[in-house]
């Protein structure tokens, strides 16, 4: 059964497809699923149309209903995705150095 499933993933990136030119990081990311590894398939192959990879996957779990998040950006990628079965949405990219 497909549910919104979120995704917090470290991944990589192209050099200059942020200002900062840094190309390691982590986002959330919402996307319709039946299980962890299929979001993660799902999102692997979109990702791969831009050259970014997943890196590894530090949480994985089904959206609860009705679950009240106090993050703006988080409930509001939510309820965009809630109205788009094909929806993988993305949140913000936060970067860190790697040594």
């Amino acid at each position: 059964m497909q549910q919104l499933w979120h995704l917090r993933a470290e991944i990589t990136v192209e050099p200059h497809d942020f200002a900062s030119g840094d190309t390691v990081g982590f986002m959330n990311i919402i996307t319709w699923a039946d299980s962890a590894d299929s979001a993660r398939t799902k999102i692997e192959a979109y990702f791969a149309t831009f050259n970014w990879r997943i890196i590894g996957v530090e949480e994985a779990a089904p959206i609860r209903e009705n679950f009240i998040y106090d993050n703006d950006e988080f409930a509001e990628m939510i309820e965009r995705a809630k109205i788009n079965p094909d929806a993988i949405i993305c949140g913000t990219f936060h970067t860190f150095k790697v040594n």
